[in-house]
């Protein structure tokens, strides 16, 4: 996502904080909101050694809990990286109606999430069957080599590329464009077999391979311009 000196951006779920700090030392002002109290503290104290360097530019970036006191039509942007696959249905809906009336009329919204839900639970245990005959064991369940942790509840909401976009158009956002990268499921699988040069080479311009053996999903989407939701 561009952004330009002086514009809002919000960043909900910023974790270690990478993208709100590179955000914030290109002159953008920077909302950064995560639920995790761990995360804010890291950011927080990330801010405060980049701030500390001789010769730092000023940055403009708030750190707040869960919350969005934020007012309406404030942000040019807004930042949804891993945080959809954490939140149940409902919460995301909700998360994404205060995103909208956060945005200002044909705001940005670039959301990243991983896995690829077609990958983890169709591609993976079908390849898991045969993977020895190319001499290579894959485990059932590839989340937990992607995503540290990611097991039981931890991913609850977990998408295609298809669903991410029905999800946020039923939130009243238009999609600019949604796409599929990551081709380590394809090392994974296919270890030094030959046959991965080939898949390789097709995955880049294929969106049908893309669909069965990406782990991440991106998409951008806006607020439009003559519609509002309370």
């Amino acid at each position: 996502m561009r952004a330009t000196p002086g514009e809002n951006v919000l960043d909900v779920g910023h974790g270690r904080g990478e993208i709100a700090l590179q955000l914030a030392e290109r002159g953008v002002r920077v909302v950064a909101v995560d639920p995790s109290p761990a995360a804010v503290r890291l950011l927080q104290e990330t801010k405060a050694a980049w701030l500390r360097a001789p010769d730092h530019s000023p940055l403009q970036i708030r750190t707040r809990g869960e919350s969005l006191p934020i007012a309406a039509n404030w942000a040019d942007a807004c930042i949804l990286s891993d945080v959809v696959e954490h939140l149940h249905p409902a919460e995301l809906r909700e998360l994404l109606r205060e995103i909208h009336r956060v945005l200002r009329p044909d705001g940005r919204l670039v959301v990243h999430t991983q896995p690829n839900r077609r990958l983890v639970e169709l591609t993976v245990p079908l390849l898991a069957r045969f993977s020895t005959l190319w001499g290579v064991r894959l485990p059932r369940d590839l989340r937990q080599e992607m995503s540290t942790g990611a097991r039981g509840d931890y991913h609850p909401n977990e998408q295609t590329c298809g669903e991410l976009t029905t999800t946020l158009k039923r939130a009243g956002f238009t999609i600019e464009e949604a796409w599929l990268e990551g081709s380590y499921p394809i090392h994974r699988i296919f270890g030094e077999h030959p046959i991965k040069s080939l898949l390789l080479a097709r995955f880049r311009r294929s969106r049908w391979l893309k669909e069965l053996f990406a782990s991440q999903i991106f998409a951008l989407a806006r607020k439009p311009s003559d519609v509002d939701i309370h």
